[in-house]
């Protein structure tokens, strides 16, 4: 790992991390990473490293984040990735929790209202990564593919419903400093740039602490 602090971007696939990673860099346009990535058998960690930049970007998968229907595959990367974590955890000054917004409901509908006995994936993450004192943002992305009503009932409903298992979460603008219990979210939109200024702020503000 490089002496920079990390920033650390996770999600599932297809949520926009390579999209926000861009976005976060100085020129943008030159960024040659690729988006829509699709994991090997081996979890295979690069950080984007600029030397303009104070910090480096780590792109990593969420759990259970992969198409394949092979359970034995898929329970390797989550090894490798939970090693990872626990190996590097103090290198991150900050994580970036990435959600398709457009996903949410189908999520809790499949782990959290059809099957009590489970954990939402977002869920289980989240609080995987907190157990490491990683200070966290969770990033709903895509909010420009929904209209404001069901923006606002599917943030209540994934609010609420976070509730059930110790999560406390709250709007950026609400957040009460070095409060840990508390974990923030963030609307966006990579293809709109909707807070995006937001987002930079946030991330600065982490990286001068």
């Amino acid at each position: 790992m490089a002496d920079k602090p990390s920033l650390l971007i996770i999600g599932n696939s297809n949520v926009g991390k390579s999209s926000i990673t861009k976005l976060l860099l100085p020129n943008p346009k030159k960024f040659k990473g690729k988006t829509g990535k699709q994991p090997g058998s081996t979890l295979l960690i690069k950080p984007t490293t600029l030397s303009q930049m104070p910090y480096d970007i780590l792109d990593l998968p969420g759990f259970g984040y992969m198409k394949s229907p092979s359970r034995r595959r898929e329970e390797h990367i989550k090894k490798q990735l939970v090693v990872h974590i626990e190996k590097h955890h103090k290198e991150y000054f900050f994580g970036l929790v990435v959600i398709n917004i457009l996903r949410i409901e189908d999520e809790l509908k499949k782990y959290h209202f059809q099957n009590q006995i489970t954990i939402p994936l977002t869920f289980e993450l989240i609080k995987f990564l907190k157990e490491f004192d990683i200070p966290l943002l969770v990033v709903l992305n895509k909010i420009d593919k929904i209209s404001v009503f069901d923006k606002k009932r599917i943030i209540s409903l994934f609010i609420n419903s976070a509730k059930d298992y110790g999560l406390n979460l709250i709007h950026v603008n609400e957040r009460i400093d070095n409060d840990r219990s508390k974990t923030p979210y963030l609307e966006f939109s990579a293809l709109k740039k909707t807070n995006l200024d937001k987002l930079k702020r946030t991330i600065n503000t982490h990286l001068k602490n």
